[in-house]
């Protein structure tokens, strides 16, 4: 039976998916794995990344719920019309009552969790089937256990509640597979609290037993197991576990590259080059049509210096689909912060003719980042460094988190002195303040993250980087969510899956899914 589910996942493989890997490396030739290295093969498979909180298009629909990205009233009443195929977008951006359509199964749900965690389950039972017990096999599964722990520990922050320290943790939020046979059944849907118990087990072996290096960036290595770890603990709010763990992840790192260089690009060392003839539109930022150089030819590629985990982000600079919000351009030195001045550029924005009528927005600010370097929804060693900057000022260590933040802009920020202006004299709250502002700026605009994150800064109510309730506009016309409603902690599950589910108890949903009758 155990050589029969693995025929089966991997006869759904070759029929449902393709190999093309983005390392461009080569699929193992057999069809039935009998040795640890042909199972090691899968995890370069890039369906084990792709579409987390993702659509068919690229987009993350997830993002739209925050504050980071808005969009105009002509994006919204021309663009995201009924037939749009990516109307989450829109749902989430009113806040309507349900995410997705119900008669839709999203790829986030089928590729970015399930189809890939199917990919790390067959690794884990198929190397526990063999009986080997090594040190080389043990790195394997460390890999695939750090792999799935990521997806459901994110999995379980956008489809259910932030984790409350203080609470039972109780929600029902997916199911939690962890058997590589596809045909053992979902079971009920996990809660909160038992899926964090398997992403902390899994990240408990991987921390043990993970390689010090791996092939490529998207393979979890010993420095990203002990940075997830720390993010669990982020999540949790253990400040003091996080900051062990995080302290011990950027040793790793910089014992594996020798030191901040190789881990961090200086945004000084880049430009734009015009390598023929352009005409941009007036008031369009020429730097959109030329070509953009860095210190070396990496920086767009997955394996770049500063990637650790590789997850792809969804497109940030498109002006078809959004711009970004006022609050977000607003936390930038529009004046020294390299990322704004290299990123931010004035472009055409949205523009749809309708008959006679053409809707045109004009010239719009869109950020080109994603654009122009490799942007990863995993992880990177700036992100761990403001991690660790978070934990050492949560736990009181000022001095240590202003250096730790220090570090940083000295990569991100131009002029002869890069640290914090003030900054020797902040208190916890104004100095975790610009951590997490730092740590906004630096993410993708448009990812899952910040969506999260304003979920666990909700607990600290009060504090100058905590927001109870989401406000948007469109046009003239508001629209508000508090976090603690459902709209931010409930993903609802499409009548597909929920057919073949009736143990959840959850009705199909016949009603009308139409988020445009909000405008």
């Amino acid at each position: 039976m155990k050589t029969i589910k693995h025929i089966i996942f991997l006869l759904f493989i070759v029929l449902a998916t393709s190999c093309d890997d983005y390392l461009d490396v080569k699929p193992v030739g057999k069809m039935i794995p009998t040795e640890v290295s042909q199972f090691e093969n899968l995890l370069n498979n890039d369906k084990t990344i792709g579409y987390f909180m993702m659509d068919n298009n690229s987009g993350c629909c997830y993002a739209l719920l925050g504050d980071n990205l808005c969009l105009s009233y002509n994006h919204a009443h021309y663009q995201y019309i009924p037939s749009h195929p990516n109307l989450e977008v829109l749902s989430a951006y009113v806040f309507y009552d349900r995410l997705v359509q119900p008669n839709v199964t999203p790829f986030f749900w089928s590729s970015g969790i399930y189809g890939a965690v199917a990919y790390f389950n067959n690794v884990i039972d198929g190397i526990n089937d063999l009986g080997v017990n090594d040190e080389y096999s043990r790195g394997v599964i460390a890999q695939a256990m750090a792999g799935r722990a990521w997806i459901y520990m994110n999995a379980a922050l956008t489809y259910g509640p932030m984790y409350d320290p203080y609470g039972p943790n109780d929600t029902p939020c997916i199911p939690l597979r962890t058997s590589g046979d596809p045909i053992v059944s979902n079971g009920p849907l996990a809660t909160t609290a038992q899926l964090f118990e398997q992403v902390k087990s899994d990240l408990d072996f991987a921390c043990a037993n993970a390689p010090d290096f791996t092939p490529n960036a998207a393979r979890a290595n010993k420095t990203a197991a002990y940075a997830l770890r720390a993010e669990y603990h982020m999540y949790m709010r253990n400040w003091n576990d996080m900051l062990s763990d995080i302290s011990e992840a950027w040793r790793l790192a910089l014992a594996a590259k020798g030191s901040v260089d190789n881990l961090i690009y200086d945004f000084n060392d880049f430009y734009y080059e015009q390598i023929s003839e352009i005409d941009p539109a007036p008031g369009v930022d020429p730097r959109v049509y030329m070509e953009f150089r860095g210190p070396d030819l990496s920086f767009d590629m997955v394996e770049n210096r500063e990637n650790l985990l590789y997850r792809p982000s969804a497109y940030g600079g498109s002006p078809l689909r959004f711009y970004p919000s006022d609050d977000w351009k607003s936390i930038f030195d529009k004046s020294t912060d390299k990322r704004w001045d290299l990123f931010a550029l004035a472009d055409e924005g949205f523009k749809k003719k309708v008959g006679d009528e053409t809707y045109d927005d004009g010239i719009q600010i869109s950020y080109y980042r994603r654009e122009n370097m490799s942007t990863t929804t995993g992880l990177t060693y700036p992100i761990i460094l403001l991690e660790k900057a978070e934990a050492e000022a949560r736990t009181g260590n000022i001095t240590d988190a202003l250096a730790s933040l220090n570090t940083l802009r000295k990569y991100r920020y131009s002029g002869s002195v890069t640290d914090l202006p003030g900054g020797s004299s902040f208190d916890q709250d104004q100095l975790l303040n610009e951590i997490l502002n730092e740590r906004r700026r630096e993410q993708h605009i448009a990812s899952f993250q910040r969506t999260v994150d304003l979920k666990r800064y909700a607990f600290d109510n009060g504090k100058p980087w905590s927001k109870q309730t989401i406000v948007h506009r469109i046009g003239d016309k508001e629209y508000s969510a508090p976090i603690s409603s459902p709209v931010f902690n409930h993903i609802n599950i499409d009548n597909a899956i929920l057919k073949y589910n009736p143990q959840w108890g959850i009705a199909l949903d016949y009603d009308t899914y139409a988020p445009y009758d909000k405008l």
